[in-house]
């Protein structure tokens, strides 16, 4: 997310705590330039996130969502982990069930192999995420039912730095219908389960992950399972 100035943050604050405020009691420093202050709430109104009345300025709805996220005790948006889908497209019974490997080709991750992912829009209900994610990279259409949801910390194996926070929804798709049509970002490839290992030779974690993910998807009793992970990469 995009930070704002740290003058845009001390508006923000300030109408947080308040029903309306003046211009004269919105500043946050009563030394600063009247030229100065009036850029930056001309800013904020221009965003949505301010409206002004004849006596006073408002926090809009956009702009209470927004300000709502702010750490007021530091005066800025932190950082929030994002929020996406993983579908495990298979078909077929299972000695021979065949499952759909993706291969990524955009950064982080270009090369790596696994089961394709998506971002959950704003508003956007999770099941939905994933049959809209499904069928903009594949073409392919199908129920999809959510069987785990992961919590990943992502740290770089050699710094220790923490590059991603992130939860994702790990949801399956059984005998999907339509002609598979891939999108720019990746190569797809129905793949045999006794032929996973000689194809998927680049995986995301590990070849047991990949595994684990499918046998999460396999034994779904209609519990959903929560797991947290520190991932510790040197791909990313």
């Amino acid at each position: 997310m995009k930070q704002l100035h740290e003058i845009q943050l001390q508006i923000l604050k300030k109408l947080l705590f308040a029903n309306g405020l003046k211009f004269s009691e919105l500043k946050p420093d009563n030394e600063m330039e009247n030229n100065q202050f009036t850029f930056h709430l001309d800013q904020m109104i221009a965003m949505g996130h301010i409206a002004k009345t004849e006596h006073k300025y408002f926090l809009t709805q956009k702009g209470k969502e927004f300000a709502n996220r702010m750490d007021t005790n530091k005066t800025a948006i932190p950082l929030q982990a994002k929020i996406s889908v993983i579908i495990i497209p298979m078909k077929g019974k299972p000695k021979n069930r065949v499952f759909l490997i993706y291969t990524r080709l955009k950064q982080p991750f270009y090369g790596c192999q696994g089961f394709m992912s998506g971002k959950v829009n704003f508003g956007e209900k999770v099941i939905d995420a994933a049959k809209r994610e499904f069928k903009e990279e594949t073409n392919l259409d199908g129920r999809a039912q959510i069987v785990a949801l992961k919590h990943y910390r992502v740290f770089d194996k050699k710094t220790k730095e923490l590059l991603e926070d992130k939860f994702m929804f790990y949801c399956k798709v059984e005998n999907p219908r339509g002609d598979l049509v891939p999108a720019d970002e990746g190569k797809y490839g129905w793949v045999n389960r006794k032929d996973l290992k000689k194809y998927v030779t680049n995986h995301f974690e590990s070849f047991d992950v990949l595994l684990e993910d499918i046998k999460l998807a396999e034994s779904f009793d209609g519990h959903v399972k929560f797991i947290e992970i520190d991932h510790f990469s040197i791909k990313f």
